[in-house]
């Protein structure tokens, strides 16, 4: 198969997916001087509820501009696709919020009890059903990426990230599942406080880094240093 070559708008958007993935599990508790159980509960607070939907919203729009490359013969499914299922998904997490149950916030325990939910925001299990697959579906496709998408290139190193970033996110969803049914099983189980983000942010770290270093991030930015000192 030759070589394709990708529209600059293309690696443009495969960093901002990068730099969102980064920002995201690292502003929100940041944004409220506080952690929560979950990522997804910054939704209830106030200026994390703006960065949360804001952030995730790009992801979506982000991924569904996204084209990258066609198809080759043995691939059931493109880049295309695949973004388009994932930034579907990302978009479905920020209109189907999780519920304000087991944030680990005193304020948000007050929402919940006086049922004075902001935005589209809600105590039912069906909705937090919708919430978690869909977050597992773009978190598994964003690994889909990672570990079978960008690894056809001809740069064995950054290969050899790539998949490791892909096994990375993908073992994080598998413990996820499994402590979602922990706690089916035994209600309210929990390792600690945070278990649940600690594993989202290890889900959602290397993801980002692996389109960081697709969108050739570090080289752009010698390249910057190479401009800046020749015209010093």
């Amino acid at each position: 198969m030759q070589r394709q070559e990708l529209q600059r708008s293309d690696y443009r958007i495969r960093k901002l997916i990068g730099v969102l993935g980064l920002a995201l599990p690292f502003l929100l508790p940041i944004s409220e001087s506080q952690f929560l159980s979950s990522i997804s509960h910054y939704y209830y607070l106030s200026f994390s509820s703006l960065l949360f939907i804001i952030i995730l919203s790009s992801f979506g729009l982000f991924l569904i501009s996204y084209k990258g490359y066609e198809s080759r013969d043995s691939e059931k499914i493109s880049d295309d696709m695949l973004t388009n299922i994932g930034g579907l998904a990302a978009l479905i997490v920020v209109f189907f919020p999780t519920y304000c149950t087991g944030s680990e916030s005193e304020a948000i325990d007050a929402l919940c009890k006086n049922g004075d939910y902001p935005l589209l925001g809600h105590n039912d299990k069906l909705t937090n059903t919708i919430h978690l697959v869909s977050a597992g579906i773009f978190i598994f496709t964003m690994g889909w990426m990672s570990k079978y998408k960008f690894t056809r290139g001809s740069d064995h190193t950054n290969n050899k990230i790539y998949r490791i970033c892909g096994n990375i996110v993908w073992a994080a969803i598998a413990l996820l599942v499994l402590l979602f049914i922990a706690d089916l099983i035994k209600d309210g189980f929990k390792i600690t406080k945070y278990d649940v983000y600690i594993l989202e942010t290890i889900a959602v770290v290397p993801f980002a880094i692996s389109w960081l270093i697709k969108g050739r991030t570090i080289q752009h930015i010698k390249d910057l240093f190479k401009q800046n000192q020749s015209l010093q």
